[in-house]
């Protein structure tokens, strides 16, 4: 298998939103880590590189499917969840990616334009975050012991490449539901299980469903924009729109708190 510009972009961002989003659980706690997690920060770029590569089309159907598959991953979140506090993190990541992979590929394989995949999206996002469990009132910040950040780092590498290496050369469908695959939301949830409880993974978990706000925000922009307006407004305009929804959905939640 030969290891493409696209595919040694995508292994090495990977290991780096994981980095960088266990350094955050540090300092802000769970629920700043799954922002990062959920944030576009390896489909982004990715998709930015497509678009470059394989031209405006490929990269608007790509980013289609990869807003609409944002229903595949609220439903890895509340699989992980259910299954994870019941019996453990290794059920909770089998749940997940079963829950995943049949509702990101029904999405994928659905005749999609933007507002139905957007409906999609908003509809897993909304289900998600009525039926997460909700954490307590007061948490402590969580510790990160440097073993455990390596071990994060190599079970993302190692999960990448399995995943990655084996979807090479694929059309903008399936290109879409991978790079909408739960890779940190399949890394970060377990060792937060194991290690800070179901509490922590609770604010985690919710964390992501904002994080994935932004993610839909930023792959609606490209899906709408990238054809008509040319690479570079398109992206630029998605980067702004992603983290200013992740804005607007925490004015909301502290509003209604």
């Amino acid at each position: 298998m030969t290891l493409t510009p696209v595919l040694a972009l995508k292994l090495a961002l990977v290991p780096l939103v994981v980095w960088a989003a266990s350094l955050a659980s540090r300092r802000w706690g769970h629920a700043v880590s799954g922002y990062l997690g959920g944030l576009p920060l390896i489909g982004g770029p990715i998709t930015l590189y497509l678009a470059i590569d394989q031209g405006e089309a490929f990269a608007a159907r790509s980013a289609l499917v990869t807003m609409a598959a944002v229903a595949g991953q609220s439903a890895h979140l509340l699989a992980f969840s259910r299954a994870g506090r019941a019996a453990g993190a290794l059920a909770g990541l089998a749940a997940g990616w079963l829950a995943f992979a049949a509702v990101a590929t029904l999405a994928g394989n659905l005749p999609l334009v933007p507002a139905a995949a957007f409906a999609l999206a908003a509809g897993g996002l909304a289900l998600a975050s009525r039926f997460l469990p909700r954490p307590g009132a007061h948490a402590r910040l969580p510790a990160v012991p440097a073993a455990e950040l390596w071990l994060r780092l190599a079970a993302a590498f190692a999960l990448a490449a399995a995943i990655l290496l084996g979807g090479a050369m694929l059309g903008p469908t399936v290109s879409g539901i991978l790079l909408s695959m739960p890779i940190t939301g399949s890394i970060l949830p377990p060792f937060t299980l194991a290690r800070h409880g179901p509490d922590a993974l609770a604010r985690l978990l919710r964390g992501f469903v904002t994080g994935l706000a932004g993610f839909t925000a930023f792959f609606l922009v490209v899906s709408l924009a990238v054809v008509p307006w040319g690479i570079a407004p398109a992206f630029a305009l998605a980067a702004v729109a992603a983290p200013a929804a992740v804005a607007t959905v925490m004015r909301l939640r502290g509003a209604r708190s």
